[in-house]
């Protein structure tokens, strides 16, 4: 069946429309007359919710919230010092009870917690923790008038990275919440604010047994792969051959697939000669071969550089807009005709495990979707950019102005929500930047009315990753969760109808998923229709993505339907 890709009938100016429609929605919220109508706060408030001041049309996810979430450290505290700790919650709509759950990790410990709450320690997985978090909890009462301030007293008992983050929900509906962080570098004589990341950073040894994340999912290259395993070389040649890889958020040694791999010649000149560049097969090995003829004389002087990149996707740094390499230690004098088995390696700073750990969420989703680039259509792909950094507070978003993901620090602790930003990244590419219009977005709710543009736009961009994860939970950076495809009519909490983003993603999840319930018999390939009306029209919300689907000659009769009906869609 021939598929009309209409992009020139349907296009549309996309950043201008995003900007009008935000502006007009800040003018609603202001009570200036012709905005959009003003949008309530969840759980039937009226009053209104305004968007951060920072808030910025050219961000499809600004994460604006009804609560707002500011910490301060007096100082960056050396080891053995101490520093006072401010948290400020304020409610920016009406006041509201809260719960607050500051978290420190294993190189900081409580002096005196903030009055009201109680302080507990717990082991922790994740890497840049250290093993232990400790946690101060309590409720309180929050409002924009009357913010709820509290101080506490923290002392540095490790050197290396340390991140204090602080989230505060609603106790009338966790879906309303926000979250703080601030970060310090802890040293014995000198301490500072921030995490600094250098242009190329140590890579340690990892531990054996590494996995895939997704090994139901076949391995896509994006790239050429390396030379095979085992390559016979010529008597001028020699190769070096080992694997790389991550520790995710859960404790688990991964490898990591895609990634760019450079060996390099170790020149005491201090010019060193890139000798050849590939990258990472499905179980994070390479093999690389190359001329052994050292101009010093004997074999190359061999290390090697893993890098979060490749031609199709990157992990960069937000300020310096550079991916995050790392060098192994030199392997001198490499003999000719041999192949150098460096072993397997892992990022050294715990810090930037959760870097590598997003460039694996990526590859799971281009692992997922079908074509050779993110736009099965294109013939030259767009390269996906992701920023990111350990310290970094900017997030969590996608910028229609960069055409990059903006990620904060925490964020690649839940591959969802990595996916969730690239598949606007997507959703952008596919549409040649003609991004639909999504008024009333900033906040939005999985489980609230907002706009048929911003339901279909979020909507969307969750269902990509819970296809591509093959799971129908949002589970957020802390532990949150949400359950996407088991609400149904009368589901607490819930609002009805294709404003809603939830109810999209749920009616795209039931369409293909094969783990039915009752009023859900929906099994189609979701790779096939859904994927393929997304790549052939520029749709504006769901309502016109169904008659998109529909004049593709894909089902819409009673089966579909009825799936769509479960998620509260009635067409």
């Amino acid at each position: 069946m021939h598929l009309s890709r209409r992009r020139h009938s349907h296009r549309r100016p996309g950043r201008t429309a995003v900007r009008a429609a935000v502006c007009g929605l800040l003018l609603a919220l202001a009570g200036v007359p012709g905005g959009s109508p003003a949008l309530a706060a969840p759980g039937g408030d009226t009053a209104v919710c305004r968007p951060p001041a920072q808030t910025d049309p050219d961000h499809t996810d600004e994460r604006g919230r009804c609560l707002a979430v500011t910490l301060r450290l007096s100082e960056a505290p050396v080891l053995g010092g101490t520093a006072r700790l401010d948290i400020e919650v304020s409610a920016v709509a009406r006041d509201r009870d809260v719960r607050l759950d500051v978290q420190l990790p294993a190189g900081l410990e409580w002096v005196s917690a903030p009055a009201g709450l109680s302080t507990s320690t717990a082991a922790s997985l994740v890497p840049v923790q250290g093993g232990r978090l400790h946690r101060a909890e309590g409720t309180g009462r929050a409002g924009q008038q009357r913010p709820w301030r509290l101080s506490g007293t923290v002392r540095a008992v490790a050197e290396g990275p340390a991140g204090v983050r602080a989230t505060a929900t609603s106790a009338a509906d966790p879906e309303d919440t926000d979250a703080g962080s601030v970060f310090v570098t802890v040293g014995a004589r000198h301490s500072q604010f921030g995490i600094p990341v250098g242009s190329v950073s140590p890579a340690a040894r990892a531990a054996s047994g590494a996995s895939r994340t997704r090994p139901g999912l076949a391995h896509r290259p994006a790239e050429p792969a390396s030379a095979p395993a085992g390559t016979t070389t010529a008597a001028d040649t020699a190769c070096a051959t080992g694997t790389w890889n991550y520790v995710d958020h859960t404790g688990v040694t991964r490898v990591s697939a895609n990634a760019r791999v450079a060996v390099y010649d170790d020149d005491a000149r201090g010019t060193d000669d890139l000798l050849t560049t590939g990258v990472t097969g499905a179980d994070g090995g390479f093999t690389l071969c190359f001329d052994n003829t050292d101009e010093e004389g004997g074999g190359q002087d061999v290390y090697v550089q893993f890098a979060t990149e490749n031609q199709n996707w990157v992990i960069r740094n937000g300020k310096s807009r550079q991916p995050y390499r790392f060098a192994t230690p030199v392997r001198a004098d490499v003999p000719a005709g041999s192949t150098a088995d460096v072993g397997a390696f892992q990022p050294a700073d715990a810090a930037l495990m959760r870097g590598v750990e997003a460039f694996d969420a990526v590859n799971t989703g281009w692992n997922w979707k079908p074509g050779n680039c993110w736009d099965a259509r294109d013939t030259t792909c767009r390269r996906g950019l992701v920023n990111w950094a350990p310290d970094s507070t900017d997030g969590t978003y996608y910028s229609l102005q960069g055409n990059a993901v903006h990620l904060a620090a925490e964020d690649p602790d839940a591959p969802i929500l990595v996916l969730h930003e690239f598949g606007h990244a997507m959703m952008d590419d596919v549409y040649e930047d003609a991004f639909p219009t999504s008024p009333d977005c900033s906040p939005h709710y999985i489980t609230k009315t907002s706009s048929a543009g911003c339901a279909w736009t979020e909507g969307f961009a969750t269902w990509f990753g819970v296809a591509a994860l093959g799971d129908p939970t949002f589970r957020w950076p802390g532990g949150r969760t949400q359950d996407l495809e088991g609400p149904t009519w009368g589901t607490t909490g819930w609002d009805n109808g294709d404003t809603v983003e939830g109810r999209v993603l749920g009616s795209m999840i039931d369409l293909y998923d094969t783990a039915n319930e009752p009023g859900d018999t929906c099994t189609e390939d979701p790779a096939g229709p859904l994927w393929n009306t997304f790549l052939g029209h520029v749709s504006g919300s769901f309502r016109q993505f169904w008659s998109h689907r529909a004049a593709d000659g894909y089902d819409v009769g009673a089966g579909p339907l009825s799936c769509l009906h479960h998620n509260t869609i009635d067409y």
